[in-house]
């Protein structure tokens, strides 16, 4: 599958097969539904979750093993269990057989761990994890503690407190278990399930600690490397800028300045259009690290040429890759073709592409998921209100593919208003570069909850100011105020 030189393409799975698929009991089960999935696509290296809540889905000697201990589990969690038993005494366990299968396919394999999954979980199911259960004073909200529900500090409660030894050993315990016993060519420390590490107001002053944990798992990999000639390498994926890393306790700059890592997987996916990838690119100069920028599916980006537009701004500002996440459980045949076309910028030129404004809803979203997400990324300029009908929003958009003049594509922009405070009728007028595009037309979304308006982008460039209004003669009156949900350009090779 790799070729010379190609683009590094990463797909992180995140254990679903083990989760939800029945009978899963051969070496041959994960070939056929996993490996052979990826045949004649440029991936390079696949990544594998290994469990979450410190719930483990391997053959672990030293962490808790997905069902163990519980009578009566879940249907989900019998499924798991029994996946995981089968696998165990088929092939030596998952990470045994997925490394011999990536290896046999001509492709990488890294263990996924989780650093610190919190999802909401009640405490006495077997996906809650014994050690949290067992020392409840190692978590981010403490015992007894009262925390005001929506806010960010309730929701990140049930996370791991990294401030604590304790803790960063559990987790240096799975590291080197990983490295020294198993074939692999790598281990990825995901940091964005989920990022939030110490206690809010502790965070910053604290990222000392998660570099000592780095470092001590760098130097496990150095052992394992020195004794046995193997090539393992280190991966981070982190959030989306070096300051909001730094601010929730994270050093990854320090990280790319000591070269503790071997790779860097830049941001979790929600925010890719804004994701300043150049700042970790210029940080890893003369350094053997890898910049990878990631891409994730349930941002969500479920369209093709959103697709294409993310992969193309990554690779155009010479990230060494594309890392993909939640894409998975995709067929076949979208794997093959849309992998493909991402290989590199050359298979991208000609394609069809939409490059957009970032909107970030999931970010206020103070639930137990929602929370730590927050906690990581920073504003962005969507979604964006009004002051009033006869105000001017100013916008930019930057277009990372050369559009002047273009020939050979149709360009589009898109504007989303939601439909609940715009009245009808009302007229929308909008400038690109001092220019007054046509109106092609006006339609309402699928779920009614937005109007779009679709211009003529013929005078869309690489970077592009945008000043956006609203008719102050019909709506006026209203109290409501309209917001921009949504602003994107396309490029329609196809017209």
């Amino acid at each position: 599958m790799v070729k010379a030189n190609q683009t590094e393409l990463f797909v992180n799975d995140d254990g679903q097969i083990i989760n939800h698929t029945e009978n899963l009991h051969k070496l041959s089960d994960l070939k056929d539904k996993m490996i052979d999935t990826y045949k004649d696509t440029p991936l390079t290296t696949l990544l594998w979750s290994v469990g979450g809540h410190e719930v483990y889905d391997y053959e672990t000697e030293i962490g808790e093993r997905i069902g163990d201990g519980y009578e009566n589990p879940d249907e989900s969690t019998k499924t798991r269990a029994a996946n995981l038993k089968s696998l165990i005494k088929d092939c030596g366990g998952p990470v045994t057989g997925l490394s011999k299968l990536c290896h046999e396919a001509g492709i990488k394999f890294f263990p996924s761990l989780r650093m610190n999954e919190h999802y909401e979980i009640d405490i006495d199911s077997p996906t809650y994890g014994r050690f949290r259960r067992e020392h409840p004073h190692l978590l981010i909200g403490k015992p007894g503690e009262t925390l005001q529900k929506g806010s960010l500090e309730h929701g990140i409660r049930t996370g791991m407190d990294f401030a604590f030894t304790e803790v960063r050993n559990h987790r240096l315990g799975i590291i080197t278990e990983l490295v020294e016993n198993f074939d692999i060519d790598g281990i990825e420390l995901d940091w964005f399930r989920h990022p939030a590490f110490f206690r809010v107001e502790e965070a910053y002053d604290n990222r000392h600690l998660a570099t000592d944990l780095i470092k001590k798992a760098k130097d496990k990999i150095d052992n394992v490397i020195k004794s046995t000639g193997r090539t393992v390498k280190l991966a981070v994926r982190v959030p989306p800028t070096l300051y909001d890393s730094a601010r929730i306790g994270l050093d990854v700059e320090e990280w790319i300045k000591k070269e503790l890592v071997d790779i860097v997987i830049a941001g979790g996916g929600f925010i890719p259009y804004s994701t300043p990838i150049d700042e970790f690119i210029n940080a890893a100069k003369n350094t053997d690290i890898k910049i990878l920028g990631c891409i994730e599916r349930l941002r969500p980006t479920k369209d093709d040429d959103e697709f294409r537009g993310i992969a193309y701004q990554y690779l155009s500002k010479k990230s060494d890759g594309i890392y993909l996440f939640n894409y998975h459980g995709i067929d076949t045949k979208w794997k093959h073709t849309m992998l493909n076309e991402i290989a590199d910028l050359d298979s991208l030129k000609g394609r069809n592409k939409k490059y957009q404004i970032d909107n970030f809803t999931r970010r206020n979203n103070y639930s137990q998921l929602g929370a730590a997400f927050s906690n990581a990324i920073p504003e962005v300029l969507l979604p964006i209100t009004f002051d009033n009908y006869g105000s001017e929003l100013d916008l930019s958009i930057f277009i990372p593919e050369p559009v002047s003049n273009q020939a050979s594509a149709k360009v589009k922009l898109s504007v989303s208003i939601n439909v609940e405070n715009l009245p009808k009728p009302n007229k929308i007028y909008l400038k690109i570069n001092n220019n007054l595009p046509e109106l092609v037309r006006e339609t309402t979304s699928e779920d009614n909850s937005e109007r779009i308006f679709l211009f003529n982008g013929n005078h869309i460039n690489n970077q592009n100011n945008l000043q956006i209004g609203l008719d102050a003669q019909q709506g006026s009156n209203s109290c409501n105020k309209p917001t921009i949900t949504g602003l994107s350009v396309h490029l329609d090779y196809n017209n």
